[in-house]
């Protein structure tokens, strides 16, 4: 029980935050919430800020709206900027922590039961 407290702590403290100006300077959007997330703001974006995570939860930086798969430029694990490449940024994934399972090929898939090795 005790470790499932601790656990929910963490989730509930997830923050993602859109800058339109490169490493993560001033903040127009910001999402907060649990794990398992697609924070997804209207808009093209130079960085994004994931932060209020440790090193076992994954994210994601994605080009394109609703964080699909095909639209993923960048992954990581933990805080961190990220700033846009070529094409700006669009929408941004948090995974709970420990889990690196999420997007496989074209399709959300169900974190428990796909692992991102099914679409090799």
């Amino acid at each position: 029980l005790l470790a499932a407290l601790v656990v929910v702590g963490v989730v509930d403290s997830a923050t993602v935050q859109f800058s339109t100006g490169l490493n993560c300077q001033a903040f127009s959007e910001t999402y907060q919430g649990s794990c398992n997330f697609c924070a997804d703001p209207p808009g093209d974006w130079s960085s994004v800020l994931f932060s209020g995570i440790d090193s076992s939860n994954r994210v994601t930086v994605h080009n394109q709206d609703r964080c699909t798969s095909a639209s993923q430029v960048g992954q990581g694990y933990g805080p961190a900027c990220w700033n846009q490449g070529a094409t700006k940024l669009r929408s941004a994934w948090v995974a709970c922590p420990g889990q690196r399972w999420g997007f496989c090929c074209t399709t959300q898939l169900s974190l428990l039961t796909h692992s991102e090795q099914d679409c090799r």
